[in-house]
Parts: C-alpha cells; structure tokens; sequence
C-alpha cells in the first residue's frame, strides 16, 4: 500500500515539474519558409584604381553622385533609370558613397532590392554592389491597391497574432495607404504591391513586419524580427 502510494506521487511530482520547467507555449504560428520573403542576389564588383564614368555627366554639367550613380547602375546592368531612384549617401575625404533603390509607379521596392556606388576622389567608381531586379511591367501588379489599410492591418494581425504598430508615433490608421505601399519582388520575376506592416504581441514577444498582398489581403510574405 505504501509502495502504490510513493508510486502515485512521485507519478505527480513528475508532471509538475515538467509542466513547471516546459517551455511557455505560443498560440502565435511559427514562421515557415514559405512567408520568408525572396531577397534577389547581390552582385559586388571592384575596379582598381578606379572606372571612368565622365561619358555618364551631360555635357555642361559637373559631376553629381546622384544622378552619376544611377546612371552607371542602369547602364552596368541593364535597367530603366526611370526605375531608379536616389536613396541616400555620404562621402568624406578619401570617397562619395550612394545608395540607390528601385521603384514603379512612385512605389519603391522592398526586400533588400537596392545599389550601392562607391566613387573615389577623383569620382571614379572603385566599386559597386547591386541587388536591383529586372522586372517587366506586365509582370508587375496594379499599383492602385484593392482592399484599404484598415482590411491589410486586420488580416496582419490576424495571421500574425498580433497588433498594427503604426510607422511613427505620430502615426495611425488614418495615414494614407500610399505611407505603408511597397512593391514585393518574387523570385519568378513578377512583383506584389503589398502594404508593409508591423506587428507585434509584447506578450507572446513576437515582431514581424507583415506584407500584406494588397489586392488579394493575404499574408504573402513576413520578417520575423526577434528570430533575426
């Protein structure tokens, strides 16, 4: 009798301690490959002492990091200036750097697509890294979304678990869909207006940045910050 009982307690005290020191659960699904977004392959290129880029300045004109960089970004790898666009830069004493990205429709770009230009001082290139994409209009979704803001926050926050962190404080819903608009490039060469969203449940400690498709109002893609 008091074998069965040591038993049946040491029985118990097992299940405890399991369910004591077990992991806490997450009623937020976990990441799968599928949602991961596509990030396009980034090129590198390094040109010594420097590549002469004066034939890229119109004539009457001094050198512009700006407009020099896209230049040579569409003319080294074959795209549209048009789709190009000046980001940001810096430069100091020894080089210019600019960092260029792409757009459609006055809608940039997302998941790392982006150049980077580096001149010397003479306003030579010495080297640039490309992840720009060429993509065909017809392969492009429309650029006027379907489904507003408020539909793309609830489907994120209802994928994702979570709750729709505006961009800014001063942010909210009422911002216009055009702040939150991106274009998604997919690895088959076609594009996804989405809205790009965070979401986040402090109490599950979860962070995404959600894309929403915004014609269809799935999840297509989502980064999980805390597992990076």
């Amino acid at each position: 009798m008091h074998l069965l009982l040591i038993t049946q307690f040491l029985a118990f005290l097992t299940l405890v301690m399991a369910n004591f020191f077990a992991p806490p659960s997450s009623s937020t699904p976990p990441l799968g490959p599928q949602l991961e977004p596509w990030h396009p392959e980034s090129k590198f290129e390094t040109f010594g002492s420097g590549q002469d880029v004066s034939d890229l300045i119109p004539a009457g004109e001094v050198f512009d990091a700006k407009k020099v960089s896209i230049a040579f970004l569409a003319k080294r790898y074959s795209l549209d200036p048009d789709t190009l666009f000046y980001r940001n830069g810096y430069e100091d004493d020894i080089t210019k750097h600019a960092f260029v990205g792409e757009i459609h429709d006055g809608i940039p770009f997302s998941n790392e697509v982006s150049g980077h230009v580096v001149f010397n001082r003479h306003d030579k290139v010495v080297s640039v890294s490309s992840s720009l994409v060429t993509i065909t209009t017809a392969s492009i979704s429309s650029s006027t979304p379907t489904i507003s803001l408020q539909e793309a926050i609830k489907s994120a926050e209802e994928t994702l678990h979570g709750t729709f962190v505006p961009s800014s404080s001063t942010a909210s819903v009422a911002d216009t869909d055009k702040e939150y608009l991106e274009y998604l490039a997919n690895e088959n060469g076609s594009a996804t207006l989405v809205f790009a969203l965070s979401v986040s449940n402090d109490s599950e400690g979860t962070s995404f940045l959600a894309y929403v498709d915004a014609h269809k109002g799935a999840v297509v893609a989502a980064v999980n910050y805390v597992a990076q």
